[in-house]
């Protein structure tokens, strides 16, 4: 390594595909700016934000008494091909359509109870002896039940 001016020189040689890898995530980040808040002008200085950014993650993970690997820091950032993994995304992509569904269903019953003006008469749902305290632990108590008897479905059909 020279030393000039604060700035080190470094020559490097990179292997196509990561020479390939570089320039597709510089062309994406031309194409779409709003990716990247601070595009550097000069390849120069993107490869020095790459490289910092890169070993300060690294050096952030690996700090104090971590005890994970390079690797292992690799498989958590970039998600692993494990089958198990693939069905939790899937588990939560479908969860969080479920979520959305229940936000248009509140919706449209607080508009109605809005233009009604039923919202102004709801208490805590925390608060013991309130018909919403009531009402929340019952929904509770039926999610509960449900999540049982689903998990004692699951478990019959894996033993058949």
């Amino acid at each position: 390594m020279e030393q000039k001016n604060n700035e080190h020189r470094v020559t490097l040689r990179l292997s196509q595909k990561t020479y390939d890898n570089v320039q597709k995530l510089f062309e994406l980040w031309q194409e779409k700016p709003y990716l990247i808040s601070n595009f550097p002008s000069t390849t120069n200085a993107r490869f020095n934000m790459l490289i910092r950014d890169f070993t300060q993650i690294l050096l952030t993970l690996q700090s104090g008494t971590s005890k994970k690997n390079y690797e292992d820091l690799l498989k958590a950032s970039l998600g692993t091909k494990d089958p198990v993994a693939k069905l939790l995304h899937k588990d939560n992509l479908k969860l969080m359509d479920r979520i959305n569904a229940m936000f248009y269903l509140l919706m449209i019953s607080n508009k109605v109870l809005a233009e009604n003006g039923g919202l102004k008469e709801l208490e805590s749902m925390f608060e013991f002896g309130t018909r919403e305290y009531a009402v929340f632990h019952e929904l509770q108590r039926m999610v509960d039940e449900d999540n049982k008897r689903l998990f004692i479905n699951t478990k019959n059909r894996k033993k058949i």
